[in-house]
């Protein structure tokens, strides 16, 4: 395979990023888009011209239909960028079309559905590649290899904390709701800082959280979630993600303090104080991993973040809906 031919689902505000992230790279072609369309009669043609000259605009087809897009045998692999009640079956009929599949994040939110997922990629051979763009910051991945190297010592404790605002749409739309969503602000945005723990420090044993509806009134879940965690080694970590104020300069980044030192990532990435790395922007984020995706389909060089984390994420997030329901420490 010369050139990884994709098309993508869904024409929200993602999209755009995966689009210019993929832009980058010479080996990718990017054949065109899908959309679904709801409303009335009139709201649905009107949508469907607006997609058609966006698509006209970036030299993109306008697919009719998903299984349109999955029917084009041109196409290698599929971006599902749509909202997440659509995930499992979209990905379900892309394997089974014979598609890859970078799938946004959750990729989806129920332990069978991804069961069914993990089998068939291993029936079909194709990859499901979890879009957990954070772990792709160049400052994360040489946090990484920072903490492996020992210079930290053993870790005592850490912070990942998130905290913004987020647009009316978003507060009004799908996300508000919690059959659609399956949770608030820390199944969507703290998916984020869940997996980059994952990532930088494994999975812990216990946690503890509180979740609060501070500012968002009109959603049905939390707008504010904090978790407190404990690994098997004793270290601590805590965990925060808010919607309810964009007022965290100073406060939001990771924080990973050891025995022999500490890493900082915010505006850069600091060791001890020294500024080592500026790869944190949430745009090179998508570069980086329109990268991985790339070599991990045309070279077989696999995912930094998998479905293995997929589910270890959503153990973690549920976990902390249950113990902030039932008011008790959960065993993970």
């Amino acid at each position: 395979m010369k050139t990884l031919k994709i098309g993508m689902v869904g024409a929200g505000w993602i999209t755009g990023w995966h689009l210019q992230g993929f832009s980058t790279l010479a080996n990718v072609e990017f054949v065109g888009m899908c959309q679904d369309f709801r409303g009335s009669t009139e709201q649905i043609a009107a949508k469907k011209e607006q997609f058609k000259q966006r698509c006209d605009d970036l030299k993109l087809k306008a697919f009719d239909s998903f299984d349109a897009m999955l029917a084009d045998p041109a196409l290698d692999a599929v971006i599902v960028a749509s909202i997440n009640p659509c995930h499992y079956n979209q990905i379900i009929a892309a394997l089974n079309a014979g598609k890859h599949v970078l799938a946004e994040k959750p990729v989806v939110t129920d332990f069978e559905q991804l069961s069914q997922i993990e089998k068939l990629c291993e029936q079909t051979g194709r990859v499901v590649f979890p879009a957990h763009n954070f772990a792709y910051r160049g400052a994360v991945q040489q946090a990484r290899a920072i903490i492996e190297s020992g210079k930290l010592g053993r870790i005592v404790s850490s912070s990942f904390v998130a905290t913004h605002a987020i647009s009316d749409a978003h507060a009004r739309g799908w996300r508000s709701k919690k059959a659609l969503a399956a949770g608030g602000a820390l199944m969507d945005s703290g998916h984020h800082l869940v997996y980059q723990i994952l990532y930088l420090l494994g999975m812990p044993q216990t946690v503890q959280a509180f979740v609060s509806k501070i500012v968002q009134k009109e959603m049905e879940c939390e707008d504010t979630a904090q978790m407190s965690m404990q690994f098997a080694d004793g270290s601590v970590c805590h965990l925060m993600q808010s919607w309810a104020s964009n007022h965290g300069n100073g406060i939001s980044g990771i924080h990973i303090i050891g025995e022999n030192g500490n890493l900082i990532i915010s505006d850069a990435l600091y060791f001890n104080g020294e500024k080592l790395g500026t790869d944190v922007e949430y745009s090179d984020s998508f570069a980086n991993q329109a990268k991985a995706f790339a070599d991990c389909i045309m070279e077989g060089k696999p995912p930094v973040s998998t479905l293995r984390d997929v589910r270890d994420t959503l153990r973690l997030i549920f976990g902390a809906y249950e113990s902030a329901e039932k008011h008790t420490v959960v065993q993970l």
